[in-house]
């Protein structure tokens, strides 16, 4: 149930016209509230500040002033906007202009002018049939006027803002940051089952493997945007069978394409596999396009993607991709937990119902590296801090397969700065950088677990 929220919540939370439309709804229920107080209590608890205006013709003046003035700051900031849009498409990659739609600076700073707006306009066309020296008109005009500078501070403050906003070290700070948000939460969600599956040492099949009458097929070609995996055990549960899925979130998948097969005696299949196939496609969501909050590593291609367009020819910015890999180190650190590549799913029962693939480690961390590496070939000032992010994550290790990943990637380190840089003192430096990763990693050794220990 939390993927499909999650799933559903995932491009309104990343929408330009959400948070805006809550702001300008507000605003017009503001102006609405204010303009239908009693005009005695008004006069009593403003007493001091009036006259304000000398009649409500002047409050009607003064805000057809403020509206158009307003509209104009406006579309001001939706250009401003677009611009900002414009570039980061160009320098940081197309797939991160979600995260400045979804940026809630942004989404308030439009939402505020809306309200404004909307403010405005409902108060004046409330004012029709107002008499003059009506306390309540110019309650709304004395809020409308200080609604207007608010806007024009806000206005400052998000030119500001945006300014920062396309700092490439700013947009990888902050991708990095709901990165690690994002391996947290799916380590609360699957990491027991990553623990079962490996105690279980669970394996999972290759599609060739299934025979057509335990095969189940997916019901419609996209991605895989997420799994709900504890409602799909359930479900399985009550038909006391069990299932073994062999994709996982961010696979493209055809449909009628094969993503898992049904385990169980051959007998019942058959009566068991139409409600189980039904079972899966309504759990397994498969869109067009890929949800960073519930896909690992579609949130790692991000960063991926800044460092890769950096190392191009046409912006060659080693900079940006230096302070992408050391990000990604920093992310990488967290999905060590991630110690297993399958999750295994267990009734109340302790009954396996459910077995799948999980990104593990080793996925995510040639998810990080390998694009970057094959950009930066023969540039050593890139491919030596990818040594230096591999030697510090050596102390956090948790298994054998880890440490062996580590130390695959370092010997593809050497042999590229070998095939690769020419020139000989750079290429000692990266071998020198590669070979430290390869000692330190030489001295870890897997702890046996000792029960109950995770």
């Amino acid at each position: 149930m939390f993927e499909r929220l999650i799933r559903i919540w995932e491009p309104l939370r990343h929408s330009l016209w959400l948070l805006p439309l809550l702001f300008g709804v507000m605003g017009a229920l503001l102006a609405a509230c204010i303009m239908v107080l009693p005009v005695t209590m008004v006069r009593q608890l403003f007493s001091p500040f009036w006259p304000i205006f000398a009649d409500v013709n002047q409050v009607r003046s003064m805000v057809g002033m403020l509206l158009p003035a307003l509209v104009t700051m406006f579309t001001l900031a939706l250009s401003i906007t677009m611009v900002v849009l414009t570039l980061a498409a160009q320098n940081l990659g197309p797939r991160l202009i979600r995260n400045f739609l979804g940026d809630q600076a942004t989404q308030s700073v439009i939402g505020i002018f809306v309200a404004n707006i909307t403010f405005l306009v409902t108060a004046l066309l409330m004012m029709g049939d107002v008499k003059d020296q009506n306390a309540v008109a110019q309650l709304a005009g004395l809020t409308g006027a200080l609604m207007f500078i608010i806007s024009l501070f806000t206005l400052i403050v998000f030119v500001h803002h945006l300014g920062r906003s396309i700092v490439a070290d700013q947009v990888i700070i902050e991708v990095g940051d709901r990165l690690e948000s994002i391996i947290a939460e799916t380590h609360d969600r699957l990491g027991h089952a990553v623990i079962e599956a490996r105690n279980a040492a669970t394996t999972i099949s290759a599609a060739p493997e299934i025979a057509p009458q335990f095969a189940i097929q997916a019901a419609r070609s996209g991605y895989i945007q997420g799994i709900d995996y504890d409602g799909l055990c359930k479900k399985i549960a009550a038909r006391h069978a069990s299932v073994e899925l062999i994709r996982q979130p961010g696979e493209h998948v055809i449909k009628d394409e094969i993503i898992g097969r049904i385990c169980g005696d051959p007998q019942h299949i058959e009566t068991l596999r139409p409600a189980l196939q039904n079972d899966v496609a309504k759990t397994v969501m498969i869109g067009n396009y890929r949800t960073a909050a519930l896909d690992i590593e579609f949130s790692l291609r991000q960063i991926v993607e800044i460092a890769v367009r950096a190392l191009s020819p046409g912006i060659n910015d080693p900079f940006t991709a230096i302070a992408s890999v050391y990000r990604l180190g920093r992310a990488m650190r967290e999905t060590l937990a991630f110690v297993y590549p399958a999750g295994l799913w267990m009734d109340e029962h302790q009954i396996a119902r459910l077995s799948g693939p999980v990104s593990d480690f080793s996925g995510m961390l040639g998810a990080a590296i390998d694009q970057i590496r094959q950009a930066a070939v023969k540039k050593p000032d890139v491919l030596i801090p990818i040594a230096e992010v591999l030697e510090g994550l050596i102390p956090f290790i948790r298994t054998d397969r880890q440490r062996d990943e580590i130390r695959r990637q370092a010997k593809i380190l050497i042999n590229t700065a070998r095939r690769e840089i020419g020139e000989p003192d750079d290429c000692r430096d990266v071998e020198n950088a590669a070979r430290r990763v390869l000692r330190y990693s030489a001295k870890w050794h897997e702890t046996p677990l000792t029960p109950g220990q995770t």
